[in-house]
C-alpha cells in the first residue's frame, strides 16, 4: 500500500495570533488535503512577520510534499507572504503583466500614490510559479514547485481561498470521504480501544477520536482501503462500539431519537428541572420533530412539579426533588399529558446546592415508555454548564435505548 504524501498548513495573520479572529481555514484546508490523499502532519499559525513566515515556509517545504499557505497576499502593509516566500525559496518576485493590467483599474481608484503601489504589489509572482486567478477579491494565488514539495500560496478570506484550493487539489482526489460514528455515554479511551481492535482486520483505515461532553465521534479515514473497505470497517467498528453508537450517517443524538420515535409510531414528551428545557430544545432543533414531539414541561420549583406534573407533595417531602421517586413521577406526569414515551431530568447542577448525601453533579433521569418507568442515577462532573449538557445527552440517549428495546 503506497504511503500517503505529507502536507502541512501555514496560516498567516496577526489577527489570528492575537485572538482577534478565529482560524477556520485550517480545518477546511485539512479536510480538502485529506480528501486528496494527503496526510496532514502539521498546522502552524504565525503573525504578519516576514522573517517568521519565511522561516516557517523554509522548514515546512523541506519536510512535506505539499505546503498550503493562506493569508498575507492582499494589498496592505502587513501582507508579507509573497516577500517571505521569495526569501525562503531564494526566488525573485516579478510583476505579472496580465495581473498588473487587471489590477490597474482597482489601483486607479485610490487617491494616494502609495496606496496604488500597494494594490499593484499583488501582481508580484515568484519566478516559475503558476498563477491562480481570483474568482472574488483581487489577490491571486500562486503554485510553485520547490525540490520535492509543492508550495501553494492562497489568500486568507475563505470565499477567495477555497476556489483556488479546489483548483489545485480538485483533480487529485483519491480517497473516500471520512465516516463518522457518533457515540454517547462512552469514554474517549474506551471508544478508541474498541475501534482499534475492530480495525485490526481492516487495513488501510486511519482512526481519530473526538470527544465533547458525554459524546464521542469515532472518525474513520481512508488510508488506502477505498470506499468499500472504509464502509466495511465502519460496520465492524460500529459492532464493536455496540449500543453506544447511535449514528453512522452524521445524525445527531436528538435526530436519532426523532427517527426512532417516528419509526416506532410513538410520541415523546419531556419533563425537566435541572436541564431547564435543554432536552426539549435539542429535540425541537430537528426538522420534522413536530411529527413525534408532543411537548415539554420545565418544572423547576416543587410547586410546579406538583401543579403541572401531578407529583404528590408527599413524594417531594419524603424523597426530595432530586431523587429516583421524583424523577419517575415526573416522567409519568409528562407521559400523562398525552405521549407514548417521556423522559425526565432532575438534579443538582451547581455550583451550590449540594450536600454530602446529594452532591453537585447528582442527576436522576427517568424514562417512561408504555406502562414501564425506569430511573437512572448519574454522577456527572464539570461546571454548571457541563453538568447540564451531560445530563441532556444522558437523557436523550437513555430515551433512545428504551425506544429501541420496547
Amino acid at each position: 500500500m503506497p504511503e500517503r504524501r505529507a502536507a502541512a498548513i501555514l496560516t498567516v495573520g496577526t489577527e489570528l495570533t492575537t485572538g482577534l479572529r478565529v482560524d477556520t481555514n485550517t480545518a477546511r484546508i485539512a479536510a480538502e488535503c485529506v480528501a486528496a490523499g494527503f496526510r496532514v502532519s502539521e498546522a502552524v499559525t504565525v503573525a504578519d512577520d516576514a522573517g517568521v513566515i519565511a522561516a516557517s515556509i523554509a522548514r515546512l517545504v523541506r519536510a512535506n510534499d505539499l505546503v498550503v499557505v493562506t493569508g498575507g497576499l492582499g494589498p496592505t502593509h502587513d501582507d508579507l507572504t509573497r516577500e517571505a516566500a521569495s526569501l525562503a525559496l531564494d526566488l525573485p518576485l516579478r510583476p505579472d503583466p496580465d495581473i498588473v493590467e487587471r489590477l490597474q483599474a482597482v489601483a486607479d481608484r485610490h487617491k494616494e500614490g502609495a496606496a496604488r503601489e500597494q494594490v499593484l504589489r499583488q501582481a508580484l509572482v515568484l519566478e516559475g510559479a503558476r498563477v491562480l486567478q481570483p474568482t472574488t477579491g483581487t489577490a491571486p494565488g500562486q503554485v510553485v514547485r520547490t525540490g520535492a514539495c509543492t508550495l501553494v500560496l492562497l489568500p486568507g478570506p475563505p470565499s477567495e481561498m477555497l476556489p483556488m484550493l479546489h483548483e489545485v487539489l480538485g483533480e487529485r482526489r483519491e480517497t473516500a470521504d471520512p465516516v463518522v460514528l457518533k457515540c454517547a455515554r462512552i469514554t474517549e479511551s474506551d471508544a478508541q480501544m474498541r475501534a482499534q481492535s475492530a480495525l485490526a482486520a481492516h487495513p488501510g483505515v486511519d482512526l481519530t477520536v473526538l470527544a465533547s461532553p458525554a459524546l464521542v465521534d469515532v472518525v474513520l479515514l481512508d488510508a488506502g482501503a477505498g470506499r468499500d473497505g472504509l464502509v466495511d470497517a465502519a460496520h465492524a467498528v460500529a459492532l464493536a462500539l455496540g449500543e453506544a453508537c447511535y449514528s453512522m450517517d452524521g445524525a445527531s443524538l436528538a435526530e436519532a431519537v426523532v427517527r426512532l420515535a417516528r419509526a416506532t409510531f410513538r410520541t415523546v414528551a419531556t419533563a425537566e428541572s435541572c436541564t431547564g428545557g435543554m432536552v426539549a430544545a435539542a429535540i425541537t432543533d430537528v426538522p420534522g420533530a413536530s411529527d413525534v414531539f408532543a411537548g415539554g414541561v420545565v418544572a423547576y420549583s416543587n410547586a410546579l412539579k406538583t401543579a403541572l406534573l401531578g407529583i404528590p407533595e408527599a413524594t417531594l417531602a419524603a424523597h426530595g426533588a432530586v431523587s429516583r421517586e421524583t424523577a419517575e413521577a415526573m416522567a409519568r406526569g409528562a407521559q400523562a399529558l398525552g405521549a407514548d414515551a417521556a423522559v425526565a431530568t432532575t438534579g443538582i447542577a451547581g455550583p451550590g446546592g449540594g450536600t454530602p448525601e446529594k452532591p453537585v453533579g447528582l442527576v436522576w433521569v427517568a424514562v417512561a415508555v408504555g406502562e414501564t418507568t425506569e430511573a437512572y442515577e448519574l454522577r456527572l462532573h464539570g461546571d454548571r454548564d457541563g453538568v447540564r449538557r451531560r445530563a441532556t445527552v444522558h437523557a436523550l440517549d437513555l430515551l433512545r435505548l428504551r425506544l429501541e428495546r420496547s
